[in-house]
């Protein structure tokens, strides 16, 4: 993700254990945004540092769920997960498809989708074109009314967002740093 670009253009640090990530949210400045990138803050044993990210969230800060987490994610664990930050997002279908922005197609993607999105949290959504790309599926219609794999909600003050493309698509960068205000 954004590795080099990324880098180049921000202070990047990384809270790899539950104690360094929930110092890392306790300094001043706090950081401008966070990037969770894979699934370890559903687990029981990290949930203190998912409360502190909420909290930060609450309190003016972006969030964005993304990179490895809708690979390894389970299933059953996205509910909850959610659940603790107000949202009532649910695992949702899985394939690739076409993911189409105001009317025009911007993407084609292989992810993990999340269903009760709000329509308006909503950054990409499936349309009547969309059909489940995959060799080893019939082409199916892929649009489910209320799915996305991007959705960005409202928490409080700031932001939550949910990419769930699990390939390095073109254009997942540009859509995680917009959402980061970059």
């Amino acid at each position: 993700m954004t590795g080099s670009w990324l880098g180049s253009n921000a202070s990047v640090q990384r809270g790899n254990e539950g104690d360094s990530a929930i110092r890392l949210l306790s300094e001043q400045p706090q950081p401008s945004s966070i990037l969770i990138t894979d699934d370890a803050l559903t687990h029981a044993e990290n949930a203190g540092v998912w409360e502190a990210v909420l909290q930060y969230v609450r309190h003016g800060g972006t969030s964005v769920i993304m990179g490895h987490f809708s690979s390894y994610v389970k299933p059953p664990a996205i509910k909850p997960f959610f659940a603790k930050a107000g949202l009532q997002w649910e695992v949702g279908s899985y394939h690739r498809t076409t993911l189409v922005l105001n009317q025009e197609v911007v993407a084609n993607a292989l992810g993990l989708f999340v269903k009760n999105a709000a329509s308006a949290d909503a950054w990409y959504l499936t349309d009547k074109s969309s059909v489940i790309g995959s060799q080893a599926f019939a082409a199916t219609s892929a649009r489910i009314v209320g799915e996305t794999a991007v959705a960005l909600a409202r928490i409080e003050r700031e932001k939550l967002g949910y990419v769930g493309v699990v390939t390095a698509e073109k254009g997942s960068d540009a859509v995680i740093l917009a959402m980061c205000g970059l």
